[in-house]
């Protein structure tokens, strides 16, 4: 398990000792609503873009999966014949001022999940810290009708037309408190101001929530050669599983679902992959997320395979905010 991991399991087993950090936390919540203040009073100043904006963010941290519900979106927003534009902070990349993402982009430079979006549908994609002047520099560059902000969900200087909320429908809040002493970036009264709460699994019913449906492909690809293989195939294989991501346990629950056995390394979220990463596998078949997979076209390893997910929502969803922002 890596640190990052092992840091935010804690606020969903609830141990004893986060209680010393609930000081913390009330200083940290008074902080997010003077903060909050300021913008609904005008003394920070809200910027409205030319086009309508829909944020997908979440509330907590690790991952929800909100950069397979923005590819969802965009596909969706592209049948119906609309240009489509994507924000994000790029996050961990080693630059901060507004920039394109290339098919060719270094993920270091632009982000892993950024270039994931731009490799899977080659549509205007642009990072920067301040998403205000990103969204500008999309626009300049590119006409179209809609963007869609990957996370910013609290970044409040953009004005957004619609909001979605992903929640993981197995950690749920964990212990409820926020930052320091547990998983909430605000508190729970932020779910009662967004358009629309989605759970992102299927094993928690809730009448308030709507529901992601996630599908998984029955075809791994190879990183290099783009062959690819059925799951079925790789049973009786040695299987390593290689992730970086928020919440890598929803995967490996996938992956043992199928009955594949399979050894498990586990980096921090948005860790960049090395070489020295993979060196001690070569005899092995290694198995990753594609967002993961976007980070080791340089690796020297013939054995690298990523699994394709997909998520969906259903029509009335994506009705609703349609009309809104309309």
């Amino acid at each position: 398990m890596s640190f990052h991991e092992k840091i935010n399991h804690q606020f969903y087993e609830k141990p004893s000792w986060v209680y010393l950090l609930v000081p913390f936390s009330i200083i940290f919540g008074m902080l997010l609503s003077v903060r909050k203040l300021c913008y609904q009073w005008k003394f920070f100043k809200t910027y409205k873009l030319k086009v309508p904006v829909v944020v997908v963010g979440n509330i907590t941290l690790g991952g929800t999966g909100k950069t397979p519900l923005i590819l969802h979106l965009a596909e969706e927003l592209i049948k119906k014949k609309l240009r489509v534009g994507v924000i994000s902070r790029g996050y961990k990349s080693s630059k901060k001022f507004p920039r394109e993402v290339r098919v060719d982009s270094d993920f270091r430079e632009v982000g892993d999940e950024p270039l994931l979006i731009k490799r899977r549908l080659n549509i205007p994609v642009f990072v920067g810290i301040n998403r205000v002047k990103t969204g500008e520099l999309l626009m300049q560059k590119n006409k179209v009708d809609i963007i869609l902000s990957d996370d910013g969900l609290q970044y409040y200087a953009l004005h957004r037309d619609y909001e979605f909320i992903v929640v993981d429908g197995v950690r749920k809040f964990g212990n409820k408190f926020l930052l320091p002493a547990g998983p909430l970036r605000e508190p729970l009264r932020r779910l009662k101001t967004a358009d629309s709460i989605l759970l992102n699994s299927i094993k928690v019913k809730n009448k308030e929530y709507e529901l992601i449906q996630t599908h998984y492909s029955s075809l791994i690809k190879n990183i290099h050669t783009s062959k690819t293989k059925t799951l079925r195939s790789i049973k009786n294989i040695e299987i390593v599983v290689v992730t970086a991501i928020g919440n890598p346990d929803r995967f490996f629950d996938y992956l043992k679902s199928l009955n594949l056995k399979f050894d498990s390394i586990v980096f921090n979220d948005h860790h960049s992959f090395c070489q020295n990463d993979f060196n001690f596998y070569h005899d092995k078949l290694i198995l990753m997320t594609e967002k993961d997979a976007v980070k080791c076209q340089t690796i020297k390893h013939d054995n690298i395979w990523y699994l394709p997910i997909s998520v969906k929502i259903g029509s009335r969803i994506f009705n609703n905010m349609l009309m809104k922002i309309k």
